[in-house]
């Protein structure tokens, strides 16, 4: 990727991180878009906050990639939405890996999967595209991940764990192996999940239960 600049989508917290792991590794990073004109004019990491999307009309797809910088914590879908809209577009997006993250050479990484400082990946997992394992997470030997699952800070998913697309895991939170969690499922933070999950919907508490909507709306 030598002489390949990248422009990171978002300029809030998971685009700071995807920012310092890719200067961390070496990358030009050229700065971030973003849609919340707040942030226009502003620097993150050292580097300015271009504009809206239309800024990226300045570049050429051949000589610059994108890095997704939307963190997706709640399972909503705006992370995959829009990196599929620019991709729709022509452009194309980088992975994204921490030189201090682990992952098996055993393990399966989808496109622009983006693995943070300290993350773990081990033998036989497969991680789909637009995945994030985040800092210090765990994702054991033969876990299945979606496309746009979010592993968050010190998650840990234990062996053959599988989880759907567009999936949230919250920080310090554990899957017990084995445990099959359907798409759109979010796990609260420090959740202890040992049930399989159909999925659209929250997990929360230790043993993790499905959150009623009905009584706490």
């Amino acid at each position: 990727m030598s002489g390949i600049g990248v422009i990171i989508i978002g300029a809030g917290g998971h685009a700071a991180v995807v920012a310092d792991a890719l200067l961390a590794a070496g990358q030009q990073v050229l700065g971030f878009v973003d849609n919340d004109a707040r942030r226009h004019g502003r620097s993150v990491c050292d580097r300015p906050v271009l504009g809206d999307d239309t800024a990226l009309e300045g570049f050429d797809t051949a000589n610059v990639l994108l890095a997704n910088g939307i963190g997706g914590t709640r399972g909503d879908g705006l992370r995959a939405a829009v990196q599929r809209r620019l991709e729709g577009a022509g452009w194309h997006f980088v992975a994204v890996r921490h030189p201090s993250a682990a992952a098996s050479p055993f393990a399966q990484l989808g496109p622009s999967v983006q693995l943070m400082a300290h993350s773990v990946v081990q033998p036989g997992a497969r991680l789909g595209a637009g995945c994030i394992v985040n800092s210090a997470a765990v994702v054991e030997h033969d876990v299945q991940l979606g496309p746009y699952v979010h592993v968050a800070c010190n998650a840990t998913l234990c062996g053959g764990v599988s989880v759907g697309a567009g999936s949230h895991v919250g920080a310090a939170a554990v899957v017990r192996q084995g445990v099959r969690l359907g798409d759109a499922t979010v796990v609260g933070a420090g959740a202890v999940v040992v049930n399989d999950f159909p999925g659209a919907g929250t997990l929360i508490g230790v043993p993790a239960r499905p959150v009623d909507n009905k009584r706490n709306a």
